[in-house]
Order: C-alpha cells, then sequence, then structure tokens
C-alpha cells in the first residue's frame, strides 16, 4: 500500500483505498420558480454560483425565499460546517468548486446543481474528505466529468471512485493542519478585498473632488477641466504578431503576456483597452511592447499623465459602451468620447502616486495569496497518497 511522502511522525500503519459512495452520499437541490422568490433579504438559496474555491460567496445574483421554507423544505436546509459541491462545471481555474458553510452562511437552501455531502459512517473527518476532495475528486472530475459545453458530475460514478483514507485520527491531524493554512490564505483574502475597497473608495472622493492635495508650498491647486479621452490621446489597434520572431518584447493580450517578439508597436507608458471579448479591464503598461488586435493601445499627449488616465478610467463602466450584441466589443469613437477630468500635472502627479501606492500594496497581497495556494497545493501531494 502506498503511503505519502510527508507524514506526522506518530502515525505509521497503511491507508486503504475506499469507495465514496461506501461513506457518503451527495443530496442535490431543488430548482425553486421565479414566483417563489422574495424581494425582502429573508433566507438565501445556496446557487451554483455561489459555490467558491473552499468558501461560499454572496458577491452576486443572490436569490431570497421565505423564511417558512426552512420549514417547508426542511431537508434542503445547509447550516455551519456543511460541505456542498457544484455539480455542473465543478472544475474552473484548476480548482474543485467544494465549499464549507461558515455560521455566516447559514441557514441557506440547497439550490439545484449543488449536491451536499453527507456522511453515513462517523469514521471520516469531513474536514479531511472536504481537503482529499480538492486533490483526488478534482483530478477525477478532470478526468471523467461527463459533457462537453457544460460539464457535469455523475454521482453514480463517483460513488464508485475509491480515496485512499488513513484512520480518522491521522484524518483529523492532516485536516486541523491544512485548516491553519486555508485560514491564512482567508485572511489575505480579506486583507485584499479591504484594501480593494478602500482603494475604490478613495478613487471615487478623489476623482469627485472630495478631497485635494495641496501643492507643495501648501497652496490650493487650480479647477479641474472636463475633457473628452479623445482631446488628450491618439487610439491605435494591436496587430498580428504570427510573423515577427523570437525575442524579449512581450505581446499582451487581455489574458497577459501570450510570447516574447523581437519588435514592438510602441515604446514608453501606455494604457492597454480590450477592443472585442474582454473590454471591462483596462491595464497600464509602461516600456516597449507589442498588442494583439483585439486590444487598443494609446499614444498620451503632454496634457494627462498616462497612469493618472489609467485610474480614472478604472471608473468607467466599460460594458455600458459595448457596441455588439455578442460578443462585447468597443470602438475608438464611444472611447473616444469618454469624459475625463483634468487637473494640472502636478496634482496628476500626487493622486496618481497616491492611488499606484494603494495598488502596489494590493499586488504585494495577491502575490502572497498565490505563494499561499501554491504551498497548500503541494502539501496535498505530498500528505495525501
Amino acid at each position: 500500500m502506498a503511503l505519502p511522502k510527508l507524514r506526522f511522525k506518530e502515525f505509521g500503519s497503511g491507508w486503504n483505498s475506499i469507495a465514496i459512495g461506501t461513506f457518503l452520499k451527495i443530496k442535490s437541490g431543488l430548482g425553486f420558480k421565479a414566483e417563489e422568490y422574495t424581494t425582502a433579504e429573508e433566507i438565501r438559496l445556496l446557487q451554483i454560483e455561489n459555490v467558491g474555491y473552499g468558501t461560499v460567496k454572496w458577491t452576486h445574483n443572490v436569490k431570497y425565499v421565505p423564511s417558512d421554507y426552512l420549514k417547508l423544505h426542511e431537508g434542503l436546509v445547509l447550516k455551519e460546517g456543511d460541505l456542498v459541491l457544484a455539480l455542473n462545471r465543478p472544475v474552473t481555474n484548476d480548482q474543485l468548486k467544494i465549499a464549507k458553510l461558515t455560521k455566516q452562511d447559514s441557514p441557506s437552501i440547497l439550490y439545484q446543481r449543488v449536491g451536499k455531502l453527507e456522511f453515513i459512517k462517523e469514521e471520516f473527518d469531513s474536514n479531511f474528505i472536504f481537503q482529499i476532495f480538492q486533490k483526488d475528486v478534482k483530478n477525477y472530475v478532470l478526468n471523467s466529468s461527463l459533457g462537453s459545453d457544460q460539464p457535469f458530475i455523475s454521482t453514480t460514478d463517483l460513488y464508485k471512485y475509491k480515496l485512499c483514507l488513513p484512520s480518522k485520527e491521522e484524518q483529523t491531524k492532516i485536516a486541523s493542519f491544512l485548516s491553519t493554512v486555508d485560514e491564512k490564505i482567508a485572511q489575505l483574502t480579506q486583507k485584499h478585498e479591504l484594501l480593494s475597497q478602500y482603494k475604490q473608495g478613495m478613487m471615487q472622493k478623489l476623482f469627485s473632488q472630495q478631497i485635494r492635495f495641496k501643492a507643495d508650498d501648501g497652496s490650493e491647486f487650480g479647477e479641474w477641466e472636463t475633457l473628452k479621452f479623445k482631446d488628450l490621446i491618439n487610439i491605435k489597434y494591436g496587430k498580428d504578431h504570427k510573423k515577427l520572431g523570437d525575442g524579449n518584447i512581450p505581446v499582451l493580450g487581455t489574458g497577459g503576456i501570450m510570447r516574447y517578439v523581437d519588435s514592438y508597436l510602441y515604446d514608453g507608458e501606455s494604457i492597454l483597452i480590450g477592443r472585442k471579448g474582454t473590454i471591462n479591464k483596462p491595464q497600464f503598461i509602461s516600456g516597449k511592447f507589442w498588442t494583439v488586435d483585439t486590444l487598443f493601445y494609446t499614444e498620451i499627449g503632454k496634457k494627462i499623465l498616462p497612469k493618472f488616465a489609467f485610474q480614472q478610467l478604472l471608473l468607467v463602466n466599460w460594458l455600458n459602451l459595448n457596441e455588439a450584441t455578442g460578443v462585447p466589443s468597443l470602438n475608438t469613437s464611444s472611447i473616444g468620447n469618454i469624459e475625463i477630468k483634468v487637473p494640472c500635472l502636478d496634482e496628476q502627479t500626487k493622486i496618481a502616486n497616491f492611488l499606484s501606492a494603494i495598488d502596489q500594496k494590493i499586488e504585494v497581497v495577491v502575490k502572497q495569496i498565490e505563494q499561499a495556494k501554491q504551498w497548500k497545493k503541494g502539501l496535498l501531494q505530498q500528505m495525501f497518497v
């Protein structure tokens, strides 16, 4: 019997291969009708979009049903500590969509396409199963989930899948250790959310001029102008890069760096704006670069700083500027007609530096979260068979 590479020294017995269906069942939710929803924020329905990577998320499209549904659908009521699994599209971003409910998530009611893990034997630690699902069941799902456009889990087949499990005592020890890693990731995630909220609030106040910086000599800065973006910048199209040779110049797409080439379209500070597909996430870039044809890049004049323009453009509702009924797309006219509030260059510099400093703090936390997730991924590989 194979054993894990990393193990607590007090345990030495072998791990047993056990079919999932012998110790748990998956209870599916119910598809409630629209007329059952209530505008009052009473009892939340836990839908598939609420199942995150380890935690429940109530960020958008939350639906509510009346409080008496707690009795009417007692068998579907979820409480703190319950584990739920997305049954459709169960793996995204190489992570299994399984979540453990907290006190703040309960009570809620199980919706269709979400499954609740119900344990039918006591010799299994639910927190350990929560952890091993993130590794072994994720791999199983990637190899055997059904359907191409909307892959889903067949619970009948999943029940036959075997996991290598240690004694309950060792399960609890492993789960307790990995839970501390999860807590660290949760703390960093909350820090990221708070910094992001702080920046958003400061942007609103700065660009509405509720908060103003002063000049270095203590004097007040002058009035702001309201200009159109086309009066401040030239909007240019990205180009095909396939015929370029390899080099050290990044080719930038909406998802990041695609490759490195031996030529560049622009050298300097610029704002990249999605032309097709991802149109709601402007990017700031400095230095030599090439961009693909689904991106616009900007050549900015002397009246406005690129970093200042970039921060203000983050407040634009880009989806409202969408020109297409299918794949979202922008044109130069819609971008050019965006109104920009422009103070003097000295005040622009102070605002841009202030917001960029917050961005740097956010980036540090993002890296810390990614490092913690990679560390946990390594632990999962070594602590399980």
